[in-house]
């Protein structure tokens, strides 16, 4: 049996399939993919993590809410063009409102991300204002941008008329992988500054180091592949694929740093314990001659008894280590000291 007959307007001929929903398709199947590990990484946190502060628990459950949502948003849009409006080409090029909410959500759970981070760059830095203040202006920045896109993406009839606010896009973009490039050169720059020649400690620094690399690393390019894509092919969907992506990336990024803590913590204190445990020194020294020849001490080299002993005495003592853990010199960075503190 022939399927339903396709629309052969001249509009309807336009549109590709594989640049528009493909790419709208493939960008939800990553979406889907990492809010799974969301998720996962979200119970470890709550599992693992259970000394943090009351404030940065609360504020990853709401993180994770939002980011439940965004999924759900992208998910019924994927839905409405492809299942509701299967032979409606002309429907692909249409703005639904959860776009525009997707776009809404994630910018203010992107905020909640740069937020935590922020502060942690305050209390490394101690307590210096000047780079949580950039990270703030610029964060307050591209929330006001995204809010103006998206009130205009939802009175607009086509997606081919963002080109006339395109500008939006692209400086919102630029500005948020300036601000994850910023966040992640100064953690590095900071976190270097507490390296003490000790091994073990500046270990845990540098894997911290590499863990801001990398989550800074990764967000900027995917917010440049989205500037990309659109410069590129602005009538196609490809710059959805990035997007759709750009916010799962900060969460999981966030969550990935806040569980990494308690392994390197307990990695630290694992080795700190096998290190501490009881090591048996042994001091080898000549025996002292007593001059005395009535002293039962005294030592006769001619005496077979002496021969057979050797030459040498050996004294044997117990040093212990103690309790103190190599990980107590970066728990400040790892560790939260004060429970009500807000700490990442």
């Amino acid at each position: 049996m022939d399927g339903p007959a396709l629309p052969s307007s001249p509009e309807s001929a336009k549109v590709s399939l594989d640049g528009t929903l493909g790419a709208a398709f493939l960008g939800h199947f990553v979406t889907t993919l990492l809010f799974g590990i969301t998720s996962l990484q979200a119970f470890m946190y709550y599992r693992r993590n259970k000394t943090d502060g009351t404030k940065l628990k609360f504020s990853v459950l709401i993180i994770w809410i939002l980011d439940s949502v965004h999924a759900g948003l992208i998910t019924g849009a994927i839905y409405w063009y492809c299942i509701t409006n299967f032979t409606n080409l002309l429907a692909v090029q249409r703005p639904i409102w959860p776009i525009p909410t997707m776009i809404i959500i994630s910018n203010v759970s992107n905020s909640i991300v740069r937020y935590i981070f922020g502060y942690r760059l305050w209390k490394l830095s101690n307590h210096n204002r000047i780079f949580p203040a950039v990270i703030a202006f610029l964060s307050i920045f591209i929330f006001v941008d995204a809010a103006y896109f998206a009130v205009k993406l939802y009175s607009i009839p086509s997606y081919s008329d963002i080109i006339h606010f395109s500008w939006s896009l692209y400086l919102g973009l630029s500005v948020e992988a300036t601000v994850d490039l910023i966040v992640a050169a100064t953690q590095c720059l900071l976190l270097r500054r507490l390296e003490t020649g000790i091994q073990r400690t500046d270990s845990v620094i540098r894997i911290l180091i590499t863990y801001s690399i990398n989550t800074g690393l990764l967000t900027s390019f995917c917010a440049i592949g989205a500037l990309v894509s659109y410069a590129a092919a602005p009538t196609k969907f490809i710059y959805f694929a990035f997007y759709f992506a750009l916010s799962k990336l900060y969460v999981n990024s966030l969550l990935a740093t806040l569980n990494a803590r308690g392994s390197l913590l307990g990695n630290a204190r694992r080795n700190a314990r096998r290190r501490g445990a009881e090591s048996k020194v042994v001091f080898r020294t000549m025996p002292t001659l007593s001059t005395d020849p009535s002293s039962s001490g005294s030592y006769d080299p001619s005496s077979p008894s002496h021969m057979e002993a050797g030459e040498n005495i050996e004294f044997t003592t117990i040093i212990s280590t103690g309790s103190e853990l190599p990980g107590d010199e970066i728990r400040s960075i790892l560790k939260d000291d004060k429970p009500n503190e807000l700490v990442a």
